[in-house]
């Protein structure tokens, strides 16, 4: 349809109401939405929040430590000395003590632990996301089963409308031979009756195709049924798909989380340092016994931890890590085999319905030429239209037959994409 120039400044000023098309959506795309919209996906959001709240909680390693404490005692007996000196008066250390300080620490060296701590942090919200994705991956397999199940019904309902286009046409024709008494009336009640029958088979796959529309309505997020579904232009039955599937993305991060494993258990030999600084207010003083009454104390320093013999800990832990990334390893060979098996029989699925294609083709040829000469029999008087209703029936048997291959052919193909990730 052209539009003119004066056309378009109507509708573009709304006085010329644009008529709303049905959009049409492909198997891709109802993948993509309901992969999307699936709940699932929040959990990646939270993975984000997690993954801050952990890095925060590292960063304030280097903040400064402060701790109060408090301490009340009594004990049996006490420092003294078993002399005395003439003309002096030792003090006698008390045996009720009480102490309350306030330490403070800062780390100096903590040996490149939270270096790698924020690393794995930072892989366990990968980790997360490429667990998500696999959690979601069926849906691709789920949502293409269902698209192509309600395509088959679309598809048969075109075809089964086309069949009582031309019922309604054989039977103007009948009933005109009727009037010119040419025919029986039966001849145009059979026809009514394949017209009912037809019909009954329209309003049966129409039922069928709303209850899945509804259902792939859910999946993919929207609330109307205004939406037919297509085809996209396939490729053939042999092409190779590259996989990209999320398992693969699952094992590299595993092996990388191993791998960062090794890394913080090399750091155990390395040394720590800090600086403390504590003081506070104690009877008898901590550091002078001989100050009884309640007095200050403090000490400042640096704090030194090396644990450089560890009796060989961190090399049998390093080799449980080196055998769980050889598991991970035989986790993907494993996989690999069973896809490579998947992949080989939905291209042998593909293949299978190609071939019968073909044969629809020089079936649907046959029963087209056998129609056109059965319609020239009919019309002279030579076949009954009971055995014209029976090619006719034949021939939308046919035509069902091509859909349900074309429909089985594209799904092969589209579940074979499906499972590989495509």
């Amino acid at each position: 349809m052209k539009f003119s120039l004066f056309s378009w400044f109507l509708v573009l000023f709304g006085l010329v109401p644009i008529q709303a098309q049905t959009p049409a959506l492909t198997v891709a795309q109802c993948r993509d939405m309901a992969m999307a919209l699936s709940p699932l996906q929040q959990k990646i959001l939270y993975a984000q929040q997690i993954n801050l709240l952990q890095i925060k909680q590292i960063q304030n390693n280097y903040l400064p430590r402060i701790q109060l404490g408090a301490q009340a005692s009594w004990q049996s007996d006490v420092f003294g000395l078993p002399f005395s000196f003439p003309g002096s008066d030792l003090p006698t250390i008390p045996q009720d003590q009480y102490k309350v300080t306030l330490e403070v620490s800062q780390r100096i060296w903590d040996g490149g632990t939270d270096q790698v701590a924020r690393k794995q942090r930072d892989l366990e919200q990968s980790l997360a996301g490429a667990q998500v994705a696999l959690e979601v991956f069926p849906l691709r397999e789920v949502v293409t089963d269902l698209f192509f199940k309600t395509l088959l019904l679309q598809e048969s309902e075109t075809v089964f409308q086309t069949a009582q286009k031309d019922f309604e046409t054989r039977l103007k024709q009948a009933e005109a031979a009727v009037t010119e008494g040419v025919a029986l009336r039966t001849s145009a009640d059979q026809v009514r009756i394949q017209l009912l029958k037809n019909q009954q088979q329209i309003d049966g796959v129409q039922s069928d195709k709303q209850a899945l529309l509804q259902m792939l309505a859910k999946w993919i997020g929207r609330e109307n049924l205004d939406f037919t579904l297509k085809t996209e232009e396939t490729v053939p039955s042999n092409s190779f798909y590259e996989s990209n599937r999320p398992e693969y993305i699952l094992f590299d991060l595993q092996k990388k989380n191993f791998q960062l494993g090794k890394e913080a258990l090399a750091l155990r030999t390395q040394p720590r340092f800090e600086a403390f600084l504590q003081g506070g207010v104690g009877r008898p003083n901590p550091f002078n016994f001989f100050e009884t009454g309640f007095s200050p104390f403090a000490i400042l320093g640096l704090k030194a931890v090396w644990a450089p013999i560890d009796w060989g800990t961190r090399r049998r832990e390093s080799q449980v890590l080196d055998y769980q990334v050889k598991n991970t390893d035989a986790q993907r060979a494993a996989f690999d085999q069973k896809l490579a098996i998947t992949t080989l029989k939905d291209q042998q699925e593909a293949a299978k319905w190609q071939s019968m294609l073909e044969q629809d083709k020089a079936i649907m040829a046959l029963q087209s030429d056998i129609i056109r000469s059965a319609d020239a029999q009919v019309k002279n008087g030579v076949m009954t239209m009971t055995d014209y209703l029976a090619q006719m029936s034949l021939l939308t048997q046919a035509q069902l037959t091509q859909t349900m291959h074309q429909v089985q052919a594209a799904q092969a193909k589209e579940m074979q994409k499906a499972r590989l990730g495509n």
